[in-house]
């Protein structure tokens, strides 16, 4: 599923905070020195770069805005849904998924 620009609309894998996060920080990892995933841990690095996205868009990821052909539609929904759902990524890429079967963006 995409997550999408809220700037330009612009399509983005899921995973692409995850990337950014592994280009960010080589080695950020959830485990502790018990050996056990603790989410906590990860989130120090991950949360800032998603938030980052929220906010900046392509931008955050070392891209820039798709000038020629935004789509400021889906780049309000993209918007809105990242404000209500917030944290909920999953939610917004099912969310965007939907509107995108549905042919609302």
């Amino acid at each position: 599923m995409d997550i999408r620009c809220p700037i330009c609309g612009e399509p983005w894998d899921f995973d692409c905070i995850h990337e950014r996060v592994a280009e960010l920080y080589p080695g950020a990892s959830g485990y502790g020195d018990d050996g056990k995933y603790h989410q906590e841990l990860y989130d120090k690095f991950y949360l800032p770069v998603k938030n980052d996205f929220y906010k900046r868009g392509c931008k955050a990821l070392g891209y820039d805005h798709n000038e020629i052909h935004p789509n400021k539609n889906t780049a309000l929904l993209s918007s809105m849904l990242m404000d209500i759902m917030g944290d909920d990524i999953d939610g917004i890429a099912s969310e965007l998924d939907d509107a995108e079967y549905l042919g609302l963006i």
